[in-house]
């Protein structure tokens, strides 16, 4: 009997010990939950287009859960639909491609931010880029509409333009998360294509036991302000601001 009772002791003290260290894991970061959709695409006359979207983000940031634990997405192909869907849609390319991600962080340095790729197909059947574009993951909670704006490398000259379109080598970025970074983009050349129509919903969770809170007014997305409260759990006092250096 002292035997049964010892064992199960320690059967109990090692489920509180498991459900101490949880809590400790949960409390030792700050989460971001990401929903939503690509909704559609406008490259003026072009049509079966399919659209690539992923996620950059700092070292500090870890996935927690998504679609099968991935933070990219490729769409299915998509043509214009009839006149009558033409007027719906403005003469869109309509995806309806889903969003579902989930970070968590103890750093808001690295903030993620979405890249678009639109690709299609040419009268040939080439696979062709039609546009890049990227976005930042907004940081105040909410549900957003946004509209990227979506741009391709250009030809150094129309000799090599009219060579691309014979050849079906158009110029492209070798990675298509360059776009969401803010270095070695000054001597890009690049034109404008066509836009992307985006609609998400951000949610956060236990943003202010790390300092983070978002002011009540503010103008820009990244106005925070700055307080001193309680690390809750952590026995201490906390104050971090949140600048714009935490999203380059």
């Amino acid at each position: 009997m002292m035997q049964s009772g010892s064992r199960g002791g320690q059967s109990s003290f090692g489920a509180s010990l498991r459900g101490n260290n949880t809590e400790a894991e949960d409390s030792s970061s700050f989460y971001l939950m990401i929903t939503g959709q690509v909704e559609s695409g406008d490259f003026g006359g072009a049509d079966n287009l399919y659209c690539k979207y992923s996620f950059s983000y700092g070292h500090d940031w870890t996935v927690v859960t998504g679609l099968d634990g991935v933070t990219a997405g490729l769409s299915q192909i998509a043509k214009k639909g009839s006149a009558g869907m033409d007027n719906t849609f403005g003469g869109s390319v309509v995806w309806n491609f889903p969003i579902d991600v989930a970070f968590k962080s103890t750093n808001a340095f690295g903030w993620p931010r979405i890249s678009f790729t639109v690709y299609g197909i040419d009268a040939l059947g080439r696979d062709k880029t039609y546009g890049y574009g990227s976005m930042l993951v907004p940081t105040q909670p909410g549900h957003y509409q946004k509209e990227i704006e979506m741009y391709a490398p250009m030809p150094s000259s129309w000799y090599q333009r009219i060579l691309n379109g014979i050849t079906g080598t158009y110029p492209e970025f070798f990675d298509t998360k360059f776009v969401s970074q803010g270095s070695n983009r000054e001597v890009t050349r690049v034109e404008s294509t066509g836009s992307v129509k985006v609609q998400v919903q951000v949610a956060t969770k236990d943003m202010q036991k790390f300092g983070y809170v978002p002011a009540s007014s503010g103008t820009s997305p990244l106005d925070f302000s700055t307080h001193t409260i309680n690390a809750g759990g952590m026995g201490h006092s906390s104050t971090q601001s949140m600048d714009t250096n935490l999203f380059s």
